[in-house]
Parts: structure tokens; sequence; C-alpha cells
């Protein structure tokens, strides 16, 4: 089952991430991105779409939506967005969130390339 994860940069070029809960069947208790399994009949950026919403509470629109193709994997499609709207209240599947600076996010125990992501959107798209 393929999944989407999306990054979402505010004004200050911080990055959102979520603690995922110690109870969580991947990575648990690493910090990471929004983001969820795509269902059946939605596309992958609905799908980052609405995992953001469930678990952040944020609103995003595809259409403001920037794929990461470099770094999508035949598990998961990658975007990033710096248009959102709400203020952050986490799920279940969270135990925490930041929004960390790119000398922050060092400090904190990440899923996977998430270093080398927020790198390549500051350095390719401010």
């Amino acid at each position: 089952m393929k999944g989407s994860a999306v990054l979402i940069i505010d004004d200050q070029n911080r990055l959102l991430i979520l603690l995922r809960a110690k109870e969580a069947h991947w990575m648990p208790h690493k910090w990471g991105l929004p983001g969820g399994r795509i269902e059946r009949g939605e596309n992958s950026a609905g799908a980052a779409v609405r995992e953001t919403k469930e678990e952040t509470d944020l609103n995003l629109w595809t259409s403001d939506l920037t794929s990461l193709r470099q770094f999508n994997t035949k598990h998961v499609d990658l975007f990033y967005a710096t248009n959102y709207t709400g203020t952050v209240h986490i799920d279940f599947e969270h135990e925490d969130f930041k929004w960390v600076t790119r000398e922050e996010i060092e400090k904190y125990d990440t899923t996977p390339n998430l270093v080398e992501m927020f790198d390549w959107v500051l350095q390719n798209e401010r």
C-alpha cells in the first residue's frame, strides 16, 4: 500500500514535525511528517491533504503542493507546502509537534531523509 507525506514550511522557514506515538507500527517515537496511506480512489496529493487535516487540523490545497519527486520511493510520494491555514492540533497518532528551523532539526531523532528533504526545499524553493 502506497502512502504520501508533506513537508509544511511556515513563513519563518520552519518545518512542522510530529512525534509519532510509541505504539506506531512504523518508526515509533520518531519525529516525522504528516502523512499516511493513499485510500482507494484517492491520488497521492489528495491523501497528503486529507492526512494533514486528520493529523494536524491544518488545511492544505492540492494545487499548492509541490512534489519532491527526487525523494519519492515505491512506498511514499512526498510533497511540500508553504500555503496552509489553521492551528496545529495533533491527533491520537502523535504525542507532540514542533516547528523547527534547519539548525534545530539536528537535535531530533527523525524518520529517514527528513533533514535532506528539508535542505532541498530551503535551497531550491525559497
